[in-house]
Parts: structure tokens; C-alpha cells; sequence
């Protein structure tokens, strides 16, 4: 990129009439040029749209390579149309134009074959025509795509259960949503070519049927990696054949979801999550089926609360002795019984838990994930994340419950434990504190405290804390542990 901003300088100094020298020695002769294209595009397609545009700067040659890349990814933050903050906020129609019209124009300069790897969507489109969603995914389709995503995003603001797509107008998306057009038995090519290539789908925000998840399921050969979000008519999802490919399930904020059956199937990893801050049932399903599927040895749910964590895992008992890797997104903004650490399955087989969880308050003990630890007897690589609202509030006097005892249980197979989010409160050292004591193999320990500098304000103060504290920690724990703070 330095090269580029030089060559940006001179231009600019020559259009203003100035003579541009350049001292720098190591400038000299540009031999990257020299490259084939088949070098060359392939490097630039590892850069962002605007970064691939922007190397035309360098040379007259370089000015078209952008044309032939092989990823067309329209993230508008790192593509810089949009900002952050205007990215999260309900868009405009002015900002929905200019989204349009970006992508618009780079599919009409665009020379690239037949054999497009990544094409992607993502900005709020719900009053948008539909005919520029419709062309957009034509066109990735007569390109043989293999890795497509519609991103419509979800709005931040309002009720969060409403329709947030009217979608039922696209042709596209017609076939998404109707139940008589998506009859797998049917062989419908709609001019797709890419259906034969497609290897990964992710449709988020955007209602899809049942229906049409086993078309995709049934007419994409290769189809490896399926995530929908957001879908307010998904009501009974069955994958049901040893012939389907697929490897990976997504299935996120579905909340009319009743039944789900997964038989005789590939899948290794399966992911169901609903909102972490709900408390109420909506969302989960009813009936939950996980049969002759050998393969299938991770599980991420995002749970809610531990009781619901442990209403899920329990729906998977015909495969939960097979599990090697879980991850729970729990909601902690109340403190839980003691019962309910321990009231989840024993997994004997379980290699790696990961927990994400949403803590509401700073005296919240964290005890009780060391405690839980007991019913993963060969557990080897503990992750917990956590994650704090921008500004905490103290428990409340009804909700304070009696600290925690010392736990005393030997963990035997613990080697590795990473705290992402660490601060400087006694609960998080507290938790350390009993790792260490416990889990006698423990080998290393990783601290982060990068998500305070995130967030900054206080939470950048805490973070700066956090780490000083963590750093003082290390000459608490025995020397033949790599204590490692980031």
C-alpha cells in the first residue's frame, strides 16, 4: 500500500504542475508488474474491493486486474461506503441508492469468467427493488459461486420478532418462500448454473422456508456449509439423507422453529441459537431429533440461561456421549442457583467448551463455571468469554446470593484456559484463582483484555487495570505455568 500512496503523491503533485522526486532507493525498478496475471489477481483478490480498485494507481497495466478477481465481497464498513454507526442504524433511501448503485457499477465493470469464489451482500435492503436483488443473485449464480451470502441485516431498533424483510415480491425470493415451488423432487434450474458449484450459503434476515432449505439441500451437490438467520418461516426443518454433503448448520434467531430432525446425515457441526437476552421459551423448539449422524461431534447453542442450556443438551441424548466440542452463549445478568451448575449432562467426551457469557452486573461470581467443569471429566481446553454491558450496574439487595465455597475438585486433564475480556474486578481474579488451584495439568493460561480497548470510555480504564492486575498475577502461580496476557 505504500507503493500506492507514492504513486497517489506524484499524481497529484503533477496536476498541480509540480516536479515529484522520490529518494527512496528501494523504489527503483517495478518489477511486481512483471508478474503473470495469474499471480497477480489472485493476490489481489485477498484485498477488499476498494483496496483491489485502488491498485490501478500503481501502473496502466494494473488499472483492469481488479475486473478479473475471483472474491466480490460489498461489505460497505470495509469498503468504506458506509460507517460503523450508519451501518448498525436503519438506512436511509439515500444510503440504500448508493449502496445500489456501488454495486451495480462494479458488476458492469467486472470481466472475471465463469468461476466466481465468494459473492456478498450485506446492508439493509427491505424497501429496496427487488429486481437489483434479484439480478445480483443471478449473476452469482451464472458465475458457478461457491460461496454466496444475502445479508439483510436485522435493525437494532424496534421490535426485534417483527417481519424485518418483505421479501415475498422478489422472483428469487419467491422460491425461498413458497411451499409448492421448492418440491426437492423438483428439478427447477432457473438458468443457475452455480448450483452445481455452490459450496457454502449463508441467507441472513431474510424468510426462508423449509421448503427451500431442502431444495438448496437437494440441487446443490457440493453444498457444505448452510447458515440462515433471522427467518420468520422456518417452522419444521428435517435434513434426512446420507447423499447430502452438507457438513455445517446454522440455524440462528428462528423463532417460530418447532421441530428440527437431523438423521443419517454428514453434519460435524451443528449450531442453534436464538437471542441470548430472552428469557421467555420463544424460540426454542419443541421437538429436537439427532439420529446416525456419526460425524457430528460440535454443538454451539446459544442457550440463555444454564436451565435452558441444559433443557437443550438434554433434546440431543441420542448423541451427546459423541460431542468433543461446545459452546453456550448464556445470559448472566442474575446470578443462578448453585443446583444449576451442576444439573447439565456429564460429557465424557468432551475435549473443548467454550462460554460466552452476558454478565449484567460486577459482583456476579463466576465460581460456578469452575464448579461446572466437574461434569467434563477430560476436558482439555476451557474458553470463557465475557461479556459486560457498557455500564454496569451493582446486584440488587433481593438478588444477592451467599459467596461461594472453595471448590475442591482435582481436574485432571485441563491443560489450557483462556479468559477473554478480563477486568480488574475480585470475581474475575476469584475465578483464576480456583482454576489454577483445581486443574493440576494445567499447562497455560491466556488473558485478554482487549475487549475493554474496544469499548472504550471507562471500559478502556478497566481494561488498562485488568491487564496491571493480570501482570500481577503471574507471580502468584507456579513458574512451570506459561501465564501469557494480552
Amino acid at each position: 500500500m505504500a507503493l500506492i500512496q507514492k504513486k497517489q503523491k506524484a499524481a497529484r503533485r503533477s496536476c498541480r504542475g509540480e516536479k515529484y522526486i522520490d529518494y527512496d532507493d528501494d523504489y527503483g525498478e517495478d518489477r511486481l508488474s512483471e508478474l503473470p496475471d495469474e499471480i497477480l489477481i489472485p493476490i489481489l483478490s485477498l484485498l477488499t474491493l476498494r483496496e483491489a480498485v485502488s491498485s490501478g494507481i500503481l501502473s496502466q497495466r494494473w488499472r483492469n486486474l481488479w475486473t478479473y478477481i475471483s472474491t466480490l465481497n460489498f461489505d460497505p464498513v470495509a469498503n468504506k461506503i458506509a460507517t460503523k454507526s450508519c451501518f448498525f442504524n436503519p438506512s436511509t433511501a439515500k444510503s440504500r441508492r448508493k449502496y445500489v448503485n456501488w454495486v451495480n457499477n462494479v458488476l458492469a465493470q467486472y470481466k472475471g469468467g465463469h468461476n466466481l469464489e465468494e459473492f456478498g451482500v450485506c446492508f439493509d435492503l427491505a424497501r429496496t427493488s427487488p429486481s437489483h436483488v434479484n439480478y445480483w443473485f443471478e449473476y452469482a449464480m451464472s458465475k458457478n459461486i461457491k460461496h454466496l451470502e444475502f445479508n439483510f441485516l436485522k435493525s437494532p431498533i424496534g421490535n426485534p420478532y417483527s417481519d424485518l424483510t418483505n421479501l415475498s415480491r422478489l422472483y428469487f425470493f419467491r422460491i425461498l418462500g413458497s411451499r409448492k415451488s421448492c418440491d426437492p423432487a423438483m428439478n427447477l434450474n432457473f438458468m443457475f448454473v452455480g448450483f452445481q458449484s455452490l459450496k457454502s450459503l449463508s441467507l441472513k434476515f431474510i424468510n426462508v422456508s423449509c421448503e427451500a432449505i431442502e431444495y438448496f439441500l437437494y440441487n446443490c451437490p457440493l453444498l457444505e456449509r448452510l447458515s440462515v438467520h433471522g427467518s420468520s418461516r422456518l417452522y419444521n426443518l428435517r435434513i434426512i439423507s446420507p447423499s447430502i454433503m452438507l457438513r455445517h448448520l446454522e440455524i440462528v434467531r428462528c423463532f417460530n422453529i418447532q421441530t428440527i430432525e437431523i438423521c443419517d446425515t454428514n453434519l460435524v457441526s451443528f449450531t442453534y441459537s436464538r437471542d441470548s437476552g430472552l428469557r421467555s421459551t420463544m424460540g426454542w423448539p419443541n421437538r429436537i431429533v439427532i439420529k446416525n449422524s456419526p460425524l457430528l461431534v460440535e454443538v454451539l447453542f446459544g442457550a440463555g440461561t444454564l436451565t435452558f442450556a441444559q433443557h437443550m443438551i438434554l433434546k440431543l441424548s441420542c448423541f451427546i456421549h459423541q460431542l468433543q466440542i461446545l459452546e453456550l452463549t448464556l445470559y448472566h445478568h442474575q446470578p443462578e442457583t448453585k443446583m444449576s451448575y451442576y444439573m447439565l449432562p456429564i460429557l465424557t467426551n468432551l475435549k473443548q467448551l467454550k462460554l460466552i457469557v452476558f454478565l449484567g452486573g460486577i459482583e456476579h461470581c463466576l465460581l460456578g463455571f469452575v464448579a461446572m467443569l466437574k461434569n467434563f471429566p477430560y476436558l482439555e481446553t476451557f474458553v470463557l468469554q465475557l461479556e459486560r454491558r457498557n455500564e454496569v450496574t451493582p446486584l440488587e439487595k433481593g438478588s444477592r446470593k451467599k459467596p461461594w465455597p472453595s471448590i475442591r475438585y482435582p481436574h485432571e486433564f485441563l491443560k489450557v484456559v483462556k479468559m477473554i475480556g478480563f477486568n480488574d474486578f475480585s470475581v474475575d481474579c476469584d475465578f483464576l484463582m480456583q482454576i489454577i488451584e483445581n486443574a493440576i495439568a494445567l499447562e497455560k493460561i491466556i488473558i485478554d483484555t482487549s475487549e475493554g480497548h474496544k469499548m472504550g470510555g471507562n471500559w478502556l480504564k478497566r481494561a488498562v487495570a485488568g491487564r496491571t492486575r493480570a501482570e500481577q498475577l503471574k507471580s502468584l502461580v507456579p513458574p512451570n505455568l506459561e501465564f501469557i496476557v494480552l
